[in-house]
């Protein structure tokens, strides 16, 4: 019929078998991405007086599903309704998983409704799209009223459902809750596969549980399961993250040497950046990782290594980075970038933010303002880092009208300040600068100290957390690293900043004071001395928990240690005597508050007025 339509005679005694045919070559045109020959073969079905059943409007739902046409899926939807053909699994988990991948999870919902109200059966691959659209619109709620409605019907999830369940877990840092859906799978007798060992090992290694990533990959190594680059990729960073560079290029050696390209194994994007991440970690001097650069660009260019993949924008960030900020060597950091361009590859707000930090920390402003220029001049929009990179670069020469201009700038662009930005901007406050303009050559490079780096890092994923459970594993993971460490320099070593953000992660985002007093106590325990700050988040605590008496007596106790109490001490033990009523106690506060010479602010006056005075 395709090849000689005009020579084609139905045969009027076998419709079932023209239909069948007809299915098939549909089918046919679909999977090789011909959607507009399929589109014209259904059109040409009634000329030819063929039938259309179930399988032949699944095919045009599915062709338009993958044209992102939903409206016109629709339309053959009903026709086939209207018909009198009755859809069924495959018509909704198509139709479901369009409307998924158009995160409209109320169609996806609605649809899934009308199969429930057809009286048909929803299989484990149509439960599975519908939890996986509304997880990731964040309708947690609804994904687990479904997971349970799934387990009502006696229908058994499937590993590619356990796999979007850990998966999404993971992105909000619930290890409680992947672990729970992992057990799950072991517990039915479900086989997990390469993706939920990796989704498992990289979930442990997020929450900087190394010890739990090691045992899942023994178990992985002892039950033969096939490892794929992701889990390659997963096992480097394991090793990177316990600062065993030499273990991470044997892995690398050994999974992606020329024999494993036969089995279907090599190396991505992310597995050249971990491995050149390592191998910089080992050099000693600038010419150590210029020889690597060179190394790198001979092998990419080398075709009998049959790369997979061309080494993108993210690679050359990475030596950008060492060039720019490790040896403050823009030379070769412009030479780096000219490559790229070179190559075709794309600079990205990342290369373009690098480098204007690389000239801000030599105090080459004009240069770093420059390259500020090139990047809005190729429509690349600047993010916090970039500005905040800027504003370094102008207050290393003293010029504060410059620095309130791009932070104006930046707050009208709708950028949020980051913590970053407000270092650089406390340090302007807290510096006396000579107005006129420096010589760039004279002065030093100024890095950030390794403890703030590691302490930021820790901060974003207490950030994702859920769970005060994972939160506190993250942290005995901090004290392990702490005490079995030999910090180069006092810079290096975590500090009252890294023992602060979980206390304060503990107090204000779990309110959980058992875990807080914890964290105060291993602080202690190392002769780190507590800050008046440090006090102040554990007072506020127990306020916010209704302790009065625990607030008083931390609040005694900062007092027996010499620290001077400040306006917020006073504040959280006020607010936490109100909330029991103890007019005595607020008064008492007060007037202690006078004594040590500490003027109200606000707050005090508004809690203040909460008792009538």
């Amino acid at each position: 019929k395709i090849i000689s339509p005009n020579n084609y005679i139905p045969t009027l005694n076998n419709k079932i078998a023209e239909t069948y045919h007809a299915n098939l070559t549909l089918d046919c045109l679909k999977k090789a991405g011909n959607l507009d020959g399929a589109i014209q073969l259904f059109d040409s079905l009634s000329e030819f007086d063929i039938k259309k059943d179930v399988y032949t409007y699944n095919c045009m739902i599915h062709v338009y599903a993958l044209k992102n046409d939903m409206k016109k899926a629709i339309e053959y939807y009903e026709e086939m309704i209207s018909n009198g053909i009755e859809a069924d699994s495959v018509t909704y988990l198509t139709l479901i998983d369009g409307f998924g991948k158009q995160k409209d999870t109320k169609k996806a919902l609605e649809f899934y409704n009308k199969m429930v109200s057809f009286h048909k059966q929803p299989t484990t691959k149509v439960l599975s799209s519908l939890i996986n659209t509304c997880m990731r619109e964040d309708q947690i709620e609804q994904a687990e009223q479904i997971f349970k409605a799934m387990k009502s019907l006696e229908i058994q999830p499937d590993v590619r459902l356990y796999n979007i369940l850990i998966r999404n877990s993971i992105i909000k840092m619930d290890i409680k809750a992947a672990n729970k859906f992992y057990n799950e799978i072991i517990k039915f007798g479900i086989e997990p596969d390469v993706y939920t060992f990796a989704m498992m090992i990289d979930g442990c290694l997020k929450v900087g549980d190394q010890e739990s990533a090691t045992k899942i990959y023994s178990y992985m190594i002892n039950h033969g399961v096939d490892i794929n680059s992701t889990v390659v990729n997963i096992l480097m960073q394991l090793q990177f993250e316990k600062n065993d560079s030499q273990m991470v290029q044997n892995i690398f050696d050994h999974h992606f040497s020329s024999p494993s390209y036969y089995n279907g194994i090599s190396p991505d994007i992310k597995s050249w950046t971990i491995f050149l991440k390592s191998k910089l970690r080992l050099t000693k001097d600038i010419e150590e990782a210029y020889d690597i650069y060179k190394e790198f660009l001979m092998q990419i260019d080398n075709k009998d290594l049959n790369f997979q993949l061309l080494p993108d924008c993210h690679v050359f960030n990475l030596f950008l980075t060492i060039f720019a900020h490790n040896y403050g060597k823009m030379t070769l950091s412009q030479e780096v970038y000219s490559e790229m361009i070179r190559r075709n590859i794309l600079p990205d707000v990342v290369t373009h933010t690098i480098l204007i930090e690389g000239y801000a920390l030599l105090g080459q402003v004009e240069k770093a303002n420059r390259q500020f220029q090139i990047m809005k001049s190729n429509n690349i929009k600047p993010n916090v880092f970039t500005y905040t990179s800027l504003i370094k670069a102008w207050a290393q020469v003293g010029r504060i009208d410059k620095i309130k201009q791009i932070y104006k700038v930046m707050i009208e662009s709708g950028i949020k300040p980051h913590r970053a930005t407000y270092r650089v901007l406390a340090s302007i406050t807290n510096s006396k600068f000579d107005t006129s303009q420096k010589s760039s050559s004279n002065l030093p490079i100024s890095r950030t100290p390794q403890h703030i780096r590691d302490t930021t890092k820790l901060y974003d994923k207490l950030e994702k957390v859920q769970d005060p459970e994972t939160a506190y594993a993250l942290f005995e993971n901090f004290l392990k690293n702490f005490d079995n460490t030999n910090y180069l320099d006092y810079n290096s070593k975590p500090n009252i900043y890294s023992f602060t953000i979980f206390m304060t992660s503990f107090v204000f985002h779990h309110r959980n004071m058992k875990l807080a007093l914890k964290v105060f106590e291993e602080m202690l325990r190392r002769n780190i001395s507590a800050s008046c700050y440090c006090y102040n988040v554990l007072i506020e605590g127990f306020a916010r928990t209704n302790e009065p008496f625990k607030a008083e007596k931390m609040f005694y106790a900062m007092i027996n240690n010499n620290i001077k109490p400040d306006v917020s001490s006073f504040n959280s033990l006020i607010s936490a005597w109100i909330t029991v009523g103890r007019r005595d106690k607020v008064f008492k506060a007060y007037r202690e508050m006078k004594k040590y010479g500490i003027i109200p602010n606000e707050i005090t006056l508004n809690n203040m007025k909460i008792i009538g005075m």
